[in-house]
């Protein structure tokens, strides 16, 4: 009898315990927390050191401008990105990304488009009306950006546009990356939407990668990480599903969690987020 009482009462606290758990991750999916990371390399000018970059990935039009919009007024970073999947498929609404452009409005933003978007007949319209409301567009295309008389080059490659990307897709990337780079050395920054393709690009040439697309996850596990990948890379347990990688000498990438709130794809301890990488140079 005893024993029965003993097993009764673990199973009530286990049972306690996991709808605490589940109304704490219900209370999470609600609030945009803010991911900092410092990035430190040798060929990032002096000009540039302390220089803030706001990251925003999959916001897929959740209902977050009004608190990314703080986050930014907060931090005060000196440009926003955008690493793609601001719309959701099929329909092809922008109306956050818009919204926190309203907000903000004084801080440049760039933008690369990710599959949500290349795969919406209405692709060119979406990229409009980004680039109508002051968020530049970044497909196959680079950037100078200048500081304290420095300057360094961001660069966005275009999504490939399909499910199942074959090796001449993923050469096309690689070119359309190279193409951008100049022939002197430089820091430089890639915008690209998919993470699992890493191993594809890390050796083109770039320095730093910024990515999103696996929306970390979905769920995540203590010591696990991501469950949750897509059938376009991994389909579970993803090889970059979250935070900084650096494999060898190639370009370092830090993985964005994503802005997302789908009611048919959950989140489970893996609130939605923003990413703030601060540049340092050596």
């Amino acid at each position: 009898m005893k024993i029965l009482k003993r097993i009764l009462v673990i199973l009530v606290l286990i049972a306690v315990a996991i709808f605490a758990a589940l109304r704490i991750n219900a209370v999470q999916r609600e609030h945009v927390v803010l991911k900092e990371y410092h990035f430190r390399h040798r060929e990032i000018p002096q000009g540039f050191n302390g220089y803030r970059i706001l990251a925003v990935s999959d916001l897929h039009e959740a209902p977050f401008a009004e608190q990314i919009a703080l986050h930014i007024k907060k931090t005060e970073p000196d440009i926003v990105v955008f690493t793609g999947d601001m719309n959701r498929l099929p329909d092809d609404s922008v109306r956050e990304t818009v919204k926190l452009r309203e907000l903000v409005k004084d801080i440049p933003m760039y933008a690369v488009s990710g599959n949500h978007e290349r795969q919406n007949y209405n692709y060119y319209e979406i990229i409009a009306v980004m680039k109508a409301f002051g968020i530049t567009p970044l497909e196959n295309d680079g950037v100078w950006l200048e500081n304290r008389e420095d300057k360094i080059l961001l660069i966005g490659a275009e999504d490939p546009n399909k499910d199942n990307i074959s090796a001449e897709d993923r050469d096309r990337v690689k070119s359309k990356i190279t193409e951008e780079l100049p022939e002197e050395p430089c820091f430089s920054i890639l915008l690209f939407h998919r993470a699992g393709m890493y191993p594809d690009i890390k050796d083109t040439g770039v320095d730093l990668i910024l990515a999103g697309d696996i929306h970390g996850g979905v769920a995540r596990l203590p010591f696990i990480g991501g469950i949750f990948g897509n059938s376009r890379t991994k389909k579970y347990f993803p090889d970059y599903d979250y935070g900084m990688f650096r494999e060898g000498d190639g370009a370092a990438m830090i993985v964005n969690g994503g802005c997302d709130k789908d009611d048919k794809k959950k989140r489970y301890f893996n609130p939605p987020e923003v990413v703030l990488v601060t540049l340092e140079s050596e």
